[in-house]
């Protein structure tokens, strides 16, 4: 900035000079000054050194602190570190035992084994014994409500009397049979609102009647597929974990073939999160269907990446109003507006469409990644931070950055691929001033969006207060804590340091926004993962989005490179010469050197991202910080089922009804525990009195009786 922005404001000449911020950008160089191109050469080569320096630094860097963590007390004694999850176990290896002596091979032998069972039965068992769970506890809040009302409005109520005859009815939902489907090995669980009962011309029944009679159904199906799990006698999947006596044995398996035959335990994952798996996917046969709805998958994220490119090149119209009003007659109330606000519209409008469309596709995508196959959420996280970069950098960078027809782009490169250079040294200058624009909406949307969290606040004093009804349902609401999707907020910031990458040479005072945006930034998620989200992250990938993002930054330096190539070749001096066709020359062959640079510093580094060294031949100094952050990773859970399905672990729900003045609902848990005598039930946690306009204030000081 402070070499190349007075250069660039003093290069226009009587002939030409740019307008507007576009006097601080390379385009108010005029002919008669084009040899003040030759700052901008050494200030690129300068540029692209130390980036190659700074990269090479981050990598390192990484690498020591990932290995300081991985190796450090508190997590290589973690069962995370020490547990496998194996895919495509045969099943003449299913067996426990059999599974334990193959593994003796391995240094320190296993440990512990699960299998993985099929769950699809008990799990919805247990979905419907929750909803019952529910509504049992929502149906004596209602009654609770109504008895105050009825004591505030009369001085006495005969308590017994009014509890027999209370009662609460409804539509109860409608469950559907599993449905199955061999073709894709996806099993479709369907439930339909109860209002729907209402057209069959069903009568409504007692919500607490149902509750417990769907409890003790629910239990009674649950007791014998836990008994059959105990028993052998269900059927078992192609996976399994297995954790070893150390970490050292986990990471040699990790890192070794496991099997003589092709397609079996064939592939392997390490450093599993219990709460992050997906099991639906742990599931299924990894077979030509699972492959099929895989690349089919690709396809569609394929096929969004290049149609978005139309609505997003339709939102250019929308800051060139003269012509977008002659394409939508109906808007030419526009007019009526004042200048500025007609400013206001054409400059910020484009940008805030162009972030609604992107949080569109981000909403997208994490719906079609559960039908990729993936595991785990971790590895849904590293797939997004690819495609989401990619969707990116084509949608806000080169759609906007190129004017063009698009099918005029193309055939252009098709044709010529050389002519890549000279497109982007003419178009990338052009677009400066919308990425200023840009990134300032960004930097208010943050604040106003993230620090003020406005949409939080208004839920919370109005729709999650009527909503809320249960202690249960106040505690899990004030206990659940945002979680950042660290996928799709590394390729955001991979793509905003791109562009400032790209035009720091082109147009430097985008150097100035950029620091801005992400200094901002960085204040932000201090403050927020301090104090506003979860300190847990399931999909934890133990660093491994740091540095995909590091490698997505060589995007920004090769555009760098393509367009100052451009520039050098196509720029003419006041007699109609090339003068500085051999800078050009110079930064083609910078440009292979950056490939040759790119292609050895990821072969160097990459098998640090997912490996861990075996032999100690060097002390890692363990940094408190790692220390520390090895809590987000606690598993404080039953060891014996760890890594079975949630639904195995379900155990007797517990009824939670708050504390109130008359001792109400002492009279509802035993009422409810004489028509169901195994209910357990506990007031204890939480108040209950009578509010304003009538409402039933709860207010929770503990967790539930079965809260882990």
């Amino acid at each position: 900035m402070i070499v190349l922005i007075p250069i660039n404001f003093t290069s226009g000449d009587d002939k030409y000079t740019a307008s507007g911020l576009d006097k601080l950008s390379l385009s108010n160089i005029s002919q008669s000054n084009v040899t003040r191109l030759n700052a901008h050469f050494v200030m690129g080569l300068l540029t692209i050194g130390l980036f190659h320096w700074l990269i090479i630094y981050e990598f390192q860097s990484f690498v020591t602190i990932r290995q300081s963590y991985l190796l450090s007390d508190s997590h290589k004694n973690s069962i995370m570190a020490r547990t496998l999850l194996v895919f495509d176990v045969p099943p003449y290896l299913q067996d426990k035992t059999i599974l334990r002596d193959l593994f003796q091979v391995v240094p320190g032998g296993v440990r512990n084994i699960w299998l993985v069972y099929n769950f699809e039965k008990i799990d919805h068992e247990v979905e419907k014994a929750r909803n019952a769970l529910m509504y049992l506890e929502m149906s004596q809040m209602l009654i609770l409500t109504r008895y105050y009302r009825s004591t505030w409005l009369k001085s006495n109520v005969d308590t017994d009397k009014f509890l027999s005859q209370a009662d609460t009815k409804f539509y109860p939902p409608i469950y559907c049979t599993s449905i199955r489907i061999p073709q894709i090995d996806r099993c479709i669980r369907l439930k339909f609102p109860g209002w729907l009962r209402a057209f069959a011309f069903q009568k409504r029944v007692s919500m607490s009647t149902w509750a417990l009679e769907m409890l003790a159904k629910c239990q009674v199906t649950i007791d014998e597929e836990l008994s059959n799990m105990a028993n052998d006698n269900l059927t078992r999947h192609n996976k399994v974990f297995i954790e070893f006596e150390d970490q050292k044995g986990a990471c040699i398996a990790h890192q070794t073939l496991l099997s003589q035959s092709q397609g079996c335990l064939d592939k392997t994952l390490i450093e599993v999160h219990p709460d992050d798996i997906i099991w639906r996917n742990i599931s299924r046969i990894d077979g030509i269907a699972c492959k099929f709805e895989k690349y089919l998958v690709t396809l569609i994220f394929v096929t969004v990446v290049i149609l978005y490119v139309v609505p997003v090149s339709l939102i250019g119209l929308v800051s060139q109003i003269p012509l977008l009003t002659k394409l939508m007659p109906f808007l030419n109330w526009i007019y009526q507006l004042p200048e500025e606000a007609r400013e206001t519209i054409s400059g910020f409008l484009p940008s805030i469409l162009l972030t609604v469309l992107t949080e569109m596709v981000v909403m997208l995508f994490r719906f079609l990644s559960y039908f990729k196959g993936k595991a785990t959420g971790s590895e849904i996280e590293m797939d997004l931070q690819r495609w989401y970069f990619a969707f990116l950098f084509v949608q806000q960078f080169l759609v906007v950055t190129i004017s063009s027809s698009v099918t005029v782009i193309c055939r252009q490169i098709i044709d010529q691929p050389t002519s890549i250079p000279v497109l982007l040294a003419t178009n990338l200058p052009k677009s400066a001033t919308f990425f200023f624009q840009y990134i300032c909406l960004r930097a208010f949307a943050l604040c106003g969006n993230s620090f003020l969290r406005i949409k939080q606040l208004v839920l919370i004093n109005t729709w999650y207060k009527w909503v809320d009804i249960t202690p249960r349902q106040k505690f899990t609401r004030l206990t659940t804590l945002p979680k950042i999707k660290w996928g799709t907020t590394f390729a955001v910031y991979s793509i905003y340091a791109c562009i400032g990458i790209s035009y720091s040479i082109i147009s430097p005072l985008i150097s100035i926004f950029i620091i801005f945006f992400l200094n901002l930034s960085i204040l932000y998620y201090k403050y927020a993962l301090k104090y506003v989200f979860s300190h847990i992250n399931c999909s934890e990938t133990m660093g491994r989005l740091y540095p995909s993002a590091l490698l997505h930054l060589y995007v920004g330096i090769y555009c760098l490179e393509c367009c100052l190539i451009g520039v050098f070749f196509v720029s003419k001096d006041s007699r109609g010469s090339h003068p500085l066709r051999y800078q050009g020359f110079i930064m083609t062959w910078v440009l292979f050197f950056t490939i040759f640079a790119n292609t050895l510093i990821y072969n160097r580094y990459i098998p640090y991202f997912s490996n861990l060294p075996i032999l100690s031949d060097k002390m890692y100094r363990i940094d408190k910080k790692c220390e520390t952050s090895a809590t987000s990773t606690k598993i404080d859970t039953n060891h014996d089922v760890l890594f079975l399905h949630p639904a195995f672990k379900y155990e007797a729900p517990k009824v939670w009804l708050p504390k109130d003045p008359n001792g109400f609902t002492d009279l509802q848990l035993g009422q409810l525990q004489s028509k169901m005598t195994t209910l357990v039930g506990q007031t204890d946690g939480a108040y209950a009195s009578l509010g304003r306009l009538l409402s039933l204030k709860v207010v929770v000081s503990d967790a539930p009786p079965d809260y882990k």
